[in-house]
């Protein structure tokens, strides 16, 4: 627990004198959009987009789905589904993401693969396969790609996590040169305040000497209602949300706002079999 204070002080620096223009990792799930993305340490189903390790505590197959609608233009709007399956002491999934119109569209096709190590430790890997179209020519173009993530449980309160995401800066060769999808790795922390409130913080950097800073907050209402807000930058971005659980159904709402480009809502949802 004596990490902690250091870890905070590490986050509260590093805001100070934040001066990034990285480019931002598009996340599918209303939570995370919710939490400011700050999702390294998090463990759902929504791992997949996230830090993979964070599957490998999920013990029964589930189901999602997301839209989101970026800065309110309809050309601009994802989508994603997966699908996860525990099997025994591993844990498979299947995603898709796209973003975009056909005009152009960018799709990520992942299978990852997640196991718990140690009682403290998790381990996540996915393959990726991204997919973008090209209207002029009619055609789509594919590369691959890999994820790599670790989750460490420090204290039953305090969750540790790294993500690598591609980290061989996978391109797709196109008519004026070439489209380089982003590489970055995200370290951060997940810490429950308490029963009912948790803070999640995680810092970013795109191998581009850019880092951002992430922080958002939890609060757990009536247990089975959540509300949440973040913010991140820079230029800076405000965001909040709630999500509420019926039976085996989740429901996540949320909404970013960005100081120069406007709000982003989305909604997700994921089902437990």
């Amino acid at each position: 627990m004596k990490l902690l204070p250091v870890f905070h002080l590490v986050i509260l620096l590093m805001f100070s004198a934040l001066v990034t223009n990285a480019q931002e990792i598009f996340q599918p799930s209303a939570r995370y959009q919710a939490l400011a993305n700050a999702s390294v340490a998090l463990a759902d189903c929504w791992s997949v987009f996230g830090n993979q390790a964070g599957l490998a505590g999920i013990s029964k197959s589930e189901v999602g789905g997301s839209f989101q609608n970026r800065f309110l233009v309809s050309e601009l709007s994802s989508r994603a589904g997966l699908f996860v399956l525990p099997v025994q002491s591993s844990v498979f999934a299947v995603s898709l993401y796209q973003f975009g119109k056909l005009s152009f569209r960018h799709e990520k096709f992942g299978i990852a693969y997640a196991r718990r190590i140690f009682p403290q430790l998790n381990f996540g890997l996915q393959f990726s396969y991204y997919r973008l179209f090209f209207s002029e020519d009619n055609r789509f173009a594919g590369s691959y790609g890999v994820e790599l993530g670790a989750q460490y449980l420090i204290a039953k309160k305090l969750v540790l996590g790294i993500h690598l995401l591609n980290p061989f800066q996978t391109r797709i060769a196109t008519s004026p040169g070439s489209f380089k999808y982003q590489s970055g790795i995200n370290i951060g922390g997940f810490y429950h305040l308490s029963e009912s409130f948790s803070l999640s913080s995680e810092i970013e950097n795109g191998f581009n000497n850019h880092i951002t800073v992430k922080s958002g907050i939890e609060y757990n209402l009536l247990d089975k209602l959540y509300l949440r807000a973040g913010v991140y930058g820079k230029p800076y971005q405000l965001s909040a949300g709630i999500g509420f659980q019926v039976k085996k159904l989740t429901i996540d709402m949320a909404d970013s706002y960005h100081e120069y480009l406007g709000s982003s809502p989305s909604v997700s949802f994921q089902y437990q079999f």
